[in-house]
């Protein structure tokens, strides 16, 4: 059974199997169009998931203009990804009020994309990564999706946190 992706999207979304394309038939050729947003993130406490006013919402992390935040867990050696390339990644998304994972690569099949085709939040995040790196992101709403959401797993208006590995840029 298909569900709804859950990374791609810069201008479109894709439906593929379990989210993000952990293998499996792609052949869905559906391209509805990402929400937008210009809401503002809620906040969380350091460290936690939790939304609360004001703050960083993750411990000895770096903050980009856009809201987004990410902090690297280790730092990767090889290249960095330009916009146009592949990137394979694993990953673990998380809700950032509950902390509920809600779609993971690990222990499956790793998911290769142009960098350009993930939400706004994952290709600003990743982008700036080394291979070889390890890096966890906090992706506020207006990043992800919005107030749409990507029902039935993505909550309207919900910040959202990855766990990302970049395996390699091609």
């Amino acid at each position: 059974m298909k569900r709804p992706f859950l990374l791609l999207g810069a201008l479109t979304m894709v439906a593929i199997p379990s989210f993000v394309g952990c293998g499996g038939d792609d052949d869905d050729d559906d391209v509805p169009d990402l929400p937008t947003s210009t809401d503002t993130a809620t906040t969380s406490t350091p460290g936690e998931g939790t939304p609360t006013p004001g703050g960083p919402k993750l411990e000895n992390s770096t903050a980009t203009p856009s809201g987004l935040e990410y902090r690297d867990e280790v730092v990767g050696t090889g290249a960095s990804p330009r916009l146009d390339q592949q990137v394979t990644v694993h990953y673990t998304g998380k809700l950032a009020a509950t902390g509920e994972a809600f779609d993971s690569s690990v222990g499956k099949q790793p998911l290769t994309l142009a960098l350009n085709r993930f939400i706004k939040g994952f290709t600003e995040g990743v982008s700036t990564m080394k291979v070889g790196g390890q890096r966890t992101i906090y992706i506020p709403s207006a990043l992800g999706y919005g107030p749409g959401g990507n029902p039935p797993v993505i909550p309207p208006n919900a910040d959202l946190i990855f766990e990302v590995e970049l395996l390699a840029v091609k």
